[in-house]
Parts: C-alpha cells; structure tokens; sequence
C-alpha cells in the first residue's frame, strides 16, 4: 500500500534502533496507524523536531502489515501546548490509541481531535474541552451515553432533573442511590454535554465524572499513563507547596 500526504495527528513516539522513531499516528483515512521513521533521530534529518506528538501533519508511506515506512511529511500546525493544556492533549491523544484499532478510519475521530488540540492551543479550559472531545470519541466508536432521554422510559433529559448513570442500565432517574457502579449526575450537565455549554462548575465536575464512568469499561483495566503523570505531578506539586509553606512558618519563627 502507498498512502500520499494524509492528514494526521501524531498519538505517540519512541526511539527506534539506534537513528529511528517508532510512531503511532491517526489518519483522517485510514484511522490509527503504526509506522517506523527510518534515520529521523540523525542531527541532519529534515524530520528531526517535526514528529512530534500532537503534532498535526500530513503523512506519506508505504509498505504493509502491521508497521508502514514513513516516506515523507509535511507540516499542517505543530501545537505549542504547555501545562493543563499539554497534559490534556496527551491524555486524548491516549484515548484515542486505547480505543481504536488499527487500520480502522473514523474521520470524525480525526477531526474532533484536531478540533480539541486547536482550542487547547488558543487557551480554552482543557476540563471543558476535553469533555466534548470524550463525548463525541464515545459517540463515533458506538458506546455514546445517552444525553437527551432516559434509558428506561424515553423520558426527555431536564437540565433541573437528578439522573442515575450506569453501564449496564444506562440513563434513568433517581437522586441518592448507592448501587454497584451508578452515579449520580445531574440534568445540567447532561443537557450542558448535549448542548456544548456547561451552566456551572457543577455541571463540569459531574460531565467529568460521567465520561469517565462510561469509558472506563474500554479501558480492560488498565489505567490511563497520562492521568497517572498527572495524578504524580499534582502530588508533587501539593508535597512541595506544603513543604514550603513549612520552612516559611520556621523563618516567620
């Protein structure tokens, strides 16, 4: 097979041999990919600093089987992400290697990742954006939760309601039940994920908590790298600033 100049999203890279890059990348055609960069590590190679995750390009290989040579590249925007908005951009990028398959296109999966790493790089709120984004990576691969209408009844959603979410039952309503995996949710933040606007932090939190419910039996147990990086720097982070605030109350002594 020999593929020209398809536009795609970088997911992840390591080093491969001593000169060359082993990549995983998502095509608008041809779905989630694997290809071997060959010399792309040598100081002279003119893809040297331009394979890089999240980056937005447009690729050309060739070959078949599992691994496709890289043949050529072309730059479309290299996201300069830094902070939330990084580790948010590596946590979709994440999702997206969990979830798909190989050689199987979703052009709407890239498209709605290349969506969210552009807004990232224009500075919206990684915790909102990254809820549409999971949204709709559910909805294209068939394990959408339903937003609009109860599971059980059809009744239509309301953003005032109190809603009960779990995999095996799906959307029905309920306030304060404790039962197995079902959590609460309420009806501004399923409308809030509908509609593509949260009315309040509330609503965030509980749109957060919900994508995570429902993706997390895709998961096959195994946890997410990027939120364990996560959770590990926010623990520094908190650790630091206690120890901080400690040496400062010695100097106030």
């Amino acid at each position: 097979m020999r593929v020209e100049l398809s536009p795609t999203i970088i997911l992840h890279r390591r080093a491969w041999r001593d000169t060359s890059f082993l990549i995983e990348a998502f095509s608008r055609e041809h779905g989630r990919i694997g290809l071997v960069a060959k010399g792309a590590r040598r100081p002279k190679s003119r893809w040297r600093g331009v394979l890089e995750p999240l980056a937005a390009l447009q690729l050309s290989w060739s070959g078949r089987g599992e691994l496709y040579t890289l043949t050529d590249v072309d730059t479309i925007r290299a996201h300069a992400l830094t902070g939330n908005a990084l580790m948010a951009g590596f946590y979709a990028c994440e999702l997206v290697l969990r979830l798909t398959a190989r050689d199987d296109p979703h052009p709407a999966i890239h498209d709605s990742l290349a969506a969210l790493l552009a807004a990232l790089a224009d500075g919206a709120p990684a915790v909102v954006a990254l809820r549409f984004f999971e949204r709709d990576l559910l909805d294209e691969l068939g394990y959408g939760v339903p937003l609009d209408a109860t599971s059980d009844s059809g009744e239509t959603v309301r953003a005032d309601g109190d809603y009960i979410y779990d995999t095996e039952r799906g959307l029905r309503r309920g306030h304060g039940v404790r039962e197995g995996d079902a959590l609460q949710v309420s009806g501004a933040a399923l409308v809030g994920l509908l509609e593509g606007r949260f009315p309040n932090r509330a609503a965030v939190h509980d749109a957060r908590a919900l994508m995570q419910a429902a993706i997390a039996p895709h998961l096959g147990g195994r946890p997410l790298k990027s939120v364990e990086t996560l959770k590990a720097m926010q623990a520094f982070k908190a650790s630091d600033a206690t120890r901080a605030d400690t040496a400062s109350s010695g100097d106030q002594r």
